[in-house]
């Protein structure tokens, strides 16, 4: 009797978990799709945004516990490493929310570039380590159409993130710099003054606006001093950084694709397709970023951040699945054994 249950409670806890992490996902869907969209005229209320980062967040550290509990396990097939980067790489995520939380919804700061940047791109180079690490022990003896559909998604995907990070916001700038209208000099009837051409033109100040624009962000952000000092520091780093989000994004499109591609057939590969799925909502949801924020019309807690979400729950969901056909492999090989 004994032995029966211990070697039922792993099924049962199994299933507990996989039903949590799609419990997780349908209330986070539900969520966006009733409150995304706010009162004409209004911003998103706070607690909207404190829901939508409490979605995320937990996801992703739930998920990254679940990965480290492969990491220690010895029973893992896929190697303990591989699972020891992809928990990094989710726990850095969370920690990028948590930092862009503080510094958007706390201090009210909107910097180009802060210090939740420096975990998000950690972030992409242990998820993209890990997933690499799970396919190059494995020989990829992949046919010719499907090294095609590789090169093909890989290429879609490096020029689709060029697009939308770079060309979509120059055509809005381009739009934005019209040529300005020459003025015809009209000759005066009599009797009325002439009126000078030049002070019939806009006054444009850019410097004074820059400057009005910034002591209203001074007065409404009650971030520290060396918050603010470091925006200040980071702000000249914001087109390298911008590029490094694009190079993420394009590696984990291929990551991805070769995931999926590699392990498509065969018995462990269950988790590694959930795992896939997962990087391409992550790049799903990080290309409408780079878009929306291109076009300067980003406005946080949109409908399409929930495949951050997404991604979180199918890291987590993959992680459930290994475990679960790692362990029940180990077993049904002592009892061939015994």
């Amino acid at each position: 009797m004994s032995k029966q249950s211990s070697t039922a409670s792993p099924f049962l806890s199994t299933n507990a978990l996989l039903a949590m992490g799609i419990i997780w996902g349908f209330a986070s869907l539900l969520f966006f799709l009733l409150f995304s969209v706010p009162p004409p005229g209004q911003d998103h209320p706070q607690w909207y945004l404190d829901g939508i980062t409490v979605f995320e967040t937990g996801a992703f550290v739930l998920s990254s516990l679940l990965c480290l509990r492969n990491w220690q396990s010895g029973q893992i097939v896929s190697g303990r490493t591989v699972w020891l980067w992809i928990g990094l790489g989710l726990l850095c995520f969370s920690f990028g929310n948590l930092l862009f939380y503080l510094w958007g919804n706390v201090w009210g700061k909107d910097p180009a570039v802060s210090l939740g940047d420096a975990f998000y791109l950690l972030s992409y180079i242990f998820l993209a380590t890990g997933m690499f690490q799970a396919v190059l022990p494995r020989r990829l003896n992949l046919d010719m159409p499907q090294w095609i559909l590789v090169a093909i998604v890989g290429l879609l995907g490096v020029v689709l993130a060029f697009f939308l990070s770079y060309r979509a916001g120059a055509e809005v700038e381009e739009a934005v710099l019209e040529p300005e209208v020459p003025i015809q000099e009209v000759e005066p009837a009599d009797g009325i003054e002439q009126t000078d051409p030049e002070a019939l033109r806009p006054s444009a100040t850019p410097e004074l606006e820059l400057e009005v624009l910034s002591e209203a962000e001074v007065e409404a952000s009650t971030a520290p001093a060396w918050v603010v000092s470091l925006d200040t520091a980071l702000e000249p780093f914001e087109s390298f950084v911008s590029l490094l989000y694009v190079l993420g994004d394009c590696l984990l499109i291929v990551v991805a694709t070769t995931l999926l591609v590699a392990f498509w057939g065969g018995r462990f590969s269950q988790s590694w397709k959930l795992i896939a799925i997962a990087a391409i909502c992550l790049y799903i949801a990080d290309m409408c970023f780079a878009y929306y924020v291109s076009q300067s019309d980003y406005q946080e807690g949109s409908l399409w951040e929930v495949f951050w979400t997404f991604s979180a729950v199918f890291f987590g969901l993959g992680a459930i699945v290994e475990y679960a056909i790692s362990t029940r492999s180990r077993r049904s090989r002592r009892r061939r054994a015994s």
